[in-house]
């Protein structure tokens, strides 16, 4: 999101999270993000920040960009065909270079194992509660909900991460409900989806064969 002042024109847009929460906190308006929550409620949501960013975001972003197979499937194609020329020749690879270099020192099962953690502890928080501090929605939940919906809804063709907060079905449940309540999408929306799902799964199945190619190719060279 993208936060514009129009009243003060001066002022830089704000899109990092924390100072979009800290306007929201100081606003005047009738209903005011984490309002009710005390300071030992915030301090635990900072917490759960520096939890996200530290060990659940990384995983994210090797799924997304550093996974030859989930890079070539999803992330390039769809970050591509949303960039007008000439940035969707050169924009993505640069972004890919990025993160190759961010988490090349960490390995794979060291970054997947911190985040089947956090899930597990995103899970046990959650409970059987509507939304992580209760009954009504905090900034926890807007941080939770940007980084569990792009896991649970994109299609990656090595899908681990996803499966296991697929089988936390309070996490699931949160995603889903939260959307169709602040997320709800028009009929065009809707139909669009739609039409996208059949290319998704179009290539989805090629990146299968190429998967079953990879690790007959692999079975070959073990028994060599």
């Amino acid at each position: 999101p993208v936060l514009i002042d129009r009243a003060n024109p001066d002022v830089k847009p704000i899109t990092e999270f924390d100072k979009f929460v800290d306007v929201l906190r100081s606003s005047g308006q009738d209903v005011v993000i984490d309002g009710e929550l005390t300071a030992g409620d915030k301090a635990q949501l900072d917490a759960y920040a520096c939890l996200l960013s530290e060990k659940l975001a990384p995983a994210l972003q090797y799924s997304l960009w550093v996974d030859d197979l989930n890079y070539s499937t999803v992330t390039q194609y769809w970050y591509s065909s949303k960039l007008t020329f000439p940035y969707s020749l050169y924009y993505v690879e640069k972004r890919r270079s990025r993160y190759l270099r961010l988490l090349g020192a960490r390995s794979p099962k060291q970054l997947l194992g911190q985040a089947l953690h956090t899930l597990n502890l995103l899970s046990a928080k959650l409970g059987d509660s509507k939304y992580f501090c209760g009954n009504k929605p905090s900034s926890l939940d807007a941080l939770v909900l940007g980084y569990l919906a792009p896991l649970l809804r994109l299609p990656f063709p090595h899908d681990t991460l996803q499966m296991h907060l697929s089988a936390c079905p309070n996490l699931v449940r949160f995603v889903e409900s939260t959307i169709s309540i602040y997320l709800p999408m028009g009929e065009e929306e809707l139909k669009r989806q739609r039409a996208e799902k059949r290319l998704w799964t179009t290539r989805l199945q090629r990146a299968e064969q190429e998967r079953k190619v990879e690790s007959g190719a692999e079975a070959n060279k073990e028994s060599e």
